[in-house]
Parts: C-alpha cells; structure tokens; sequence
C-alpha cells in the first residue's frame, strides 16, 4: 500500500472513532507534575506503562527506516510528607518484542521540592522527553518511547503568563580511568504569553539545547571534545473558532539555530540555520499539523534526523539545505480510565527530490496510583 492509500485510509478510521478531547499532539504524554495537597501522608504505587508500536519508513539519503516495537513499564512508590515535598522511588524496564532477553532496567529516584508557589527543584529522576515541550527538530518525540528516563537536576516554572523548564540530563557518568566520555545535555524551554484575550494567545517560545561529550578524566585521549548547541525562538498565535470541524488552530514559526562549539571542529558543518513554520488544526477528534522546514547545514544530535543536513548512519552523505513539507495526524481517546489510545501519522515530503518519509504509530499508555497506606 502506497502512502496516499494509507494515509486516506487511516484517516478514516480516526474519524470513525468516538469523540476525544482535543489537545496538541504531543500534550496527551505530558506529566501532571503538581504535587497534590490531597495526597500528603499517602503512600502510593504509581504505574506508568507505555506499549508502542512505531513504523519508520524513510527512504531518502538522510535517514534509514526501521520499526520499534516494545513496551516501557516503570512502578514506582510515590509518597508526599507535606504538600511542599515528593519522593518516588522504583524502576524503569524497556523491552522490545523479539529481543525479551535484553530488557533494559534502570533505577529510579527522585526528590521534588516546591521552593515558591510557581516554582519546583526535581532532582534525580526528572520530567523528560515530551515534558520538556520542546520542537522536533531539537528534540525528537521518539525519545518519548526508547529513552524516556532523564536522570539530573530540573527546575520548573509555571505561572499565568510564563513556563519555562530548565534542566540537566546527566546521561553517561565517567570515573578517574574510565576509557569513555561523560555525556550530558542541558536544556532549557520556555514560553511568555504576552496576549491572553478574545479567544486568542499570542506566545513568545524560547528553546535552546546543548549537548556535550568529553570529560577532563576521560583517559580515551582519541576521541575529542564535542560540543552542540541548538536553538529556537519565534511566536506562537493559538486560538479558539469553536466551529464544526475546527475547534482551535495554532500557528507557530520558529527561527531554528546549530552551532558547533567543540574546541575541534569535526561536524560536517560549523553552524547552521532554518526555518520551521507549522499549524496546527484541532477538533474533538484529531490534530492536524502541517508544516514547512528549510534548513541550511542543521545538525541537531537529539531532534528527529529527518530534519538535519547530513546523514548519521551513511558515511559523507549531506544535503546541505533541506526542504521538507510536512503533514502529522494524530488521534488520541481515553479508552478507559487510566487508559489512553494514540495513533499518530507523520509525513516528510522532500522537496528538491522529490520523495516521501512517513512513519505510523500506535501508542497505548496506562497510569494508575494505587493507594497502599496513610501516615
């Protein structure tokens, strides 16, 4: 089945579904992190499961295709001493189908603090990937499934007017000796509403991302020092028609930045710049997001490749401007409580020759607190 064909196709089976809340795309993944005064002395087992199936047909220069196929569980005890304070501690199991003998595990812990009515510290496990509500092209949503635990420090502000997330993803520790490199990002992602009335917003987002690989105790001399840093800001116009087939649209436009800040320069390209223009289009039963990209020597190494200007896995391939025309229908429905339905289709046609990338998903995620003791 070609592309149209599918596309045509699932598109009416998501309207052929029952009626769900509108929201943009990636919203249904985002984590309430609140501590909750209803939940002081309670002791909880928290459940967060995510069982994905996730089709990546790419058949340009720039990307390989390839399928995932898998489930994520992480149960944690979740336990609140004040309505200031949040502990949680548990695991995190990835494990893709096929390859069950291979289950990736990793601890979790985390300390939350409310320091001021708008302000939150997290430290050890943080609210990442999708949380950080950050574009594709800096960071990818895939994350969300295959490397959704972020370990570090985070701070958190959310007021009427402003939401910015500040963080450290600490990914790779090294020791004295160790014949590897520490590797971490640090992030920040913010938005200020400038104008709230008649229905309409009016936002200013503001997004930068570094990534760094190196360590002054790295004994590995060979490999060098790398450092990348992405950034994004433009306006956001979201509003409100309440008409039959369009709830709310968004338009957003971001002027989209790369630099290679390593001491030694080994990228393909030293900096680059792009455009990334999208709107969003909403109703009680999908989001469909259209979007323009034009870039010139982009390297982003944690945001979705299909936007960059060199291949990661085919050795000198590069196209040094890239022009992509994209379409994403998403679909989401709680099918129980507790439980939430996404199918996602995301297209990427490029361009200056003239082909299509396109990747499908279905996303099955489950989260239930099970109340265990009151102190």
């Amino acid at each position: 089945m070609n592309f149209k064909k599918f596309f045509i196709f699932l598109f009416i089976c998501l309207v052929a579904f029952a009626k769900s809340q509108s929201q943009e795309q990636n919203s249904y993944y985002i984590e309430n992190y609140q501590i909750q005064q209803a939940d002081t002395g309670i002791l909880y087992l928290q459940i967060d499961n995510t069982n994905f199936i996730k089709n990546n047909e790419y058949f340009g220069d720039i990307a390989e295709g390839y399928t995932l196929l898998g489930f994520n569980i992480a149960p944690k005890l979740v336990y609140s001493p004040s309505s200031k304070i949040k502990w949680s501690a548990g695991g995190n199991f990835l494990s893709y189908y096929g390859r069950e003998n291979e289950v990736e595990a990793r601890l979790l812990l985390s300390f939350q603090y409310k320091i001021y009515p708008n302000l939150d510290l997290i430290l050890g496990n943080i609210y990442g990937t999708v949380n950080h509500r950050m574009i594709e092209p800096l960071l990818e949503f895939e994350r969300y499934l295959d490397k959704n635990v972020e370990n570090g420090i985070q701070f958190l502000w959310k007021s009427d007017r402003i939401f910015a997330d500040l963080w450290l993803n600490w990914e790779q520790q090294i020791l004295q000796g160790d014949p590897y490199q520490e590797k971490f990002n640090v992030g920040l992602s913010s938005d200020f509403l400038i104008v709230d009335q008649d229905n309409y917003r009016i936002l200013i987002p503001f997004q930068n991302i570094v990534q760094h690989i190196g360590g002054q105790i790295n004994s590995n001399n060979d490999e060098p020092l790398t450092t990348i840093f992405n950034n994004a800001t433009g306006v956001k116009l979201a509003k409100l028609v309440n008409q039959k087939f369009i709830k709310k649209f968004i338009l957003s436009s971001y002027i989209v930045n790369y630099q290679d800040l390593s001491p030694q320069k080994r990228q393909l390209f030293i900096d680059g710049t792009a455009s990334y223009t999208t709107l969003d289009l909403m109703n009680d039963y999908f989001d469909l997001s259209l979007g323009y990209w034009y870039g010139e020597q982009y390297i982003a190494p944690l945001g979705n490749p299909l936007f960059e200007s060199y291949s990661r896995t085919k050795f000198y391939v590069e196209e040094p401007i890239r022009q992509l025309a994209i379409a994403k229908l998403s679909y989401h429905k709680e099918v129980i409580k507790n439980t939430d339905l996404g199918i996602r289709i995301e297209g990427f046609y490029d361009i200056p020759a003239g082909t299509t990338d396109y990747t499908w998903a279905i996303i099955v995620v489950f989260n239930e607190k099970f109340f265990l003791k009151k102190f």
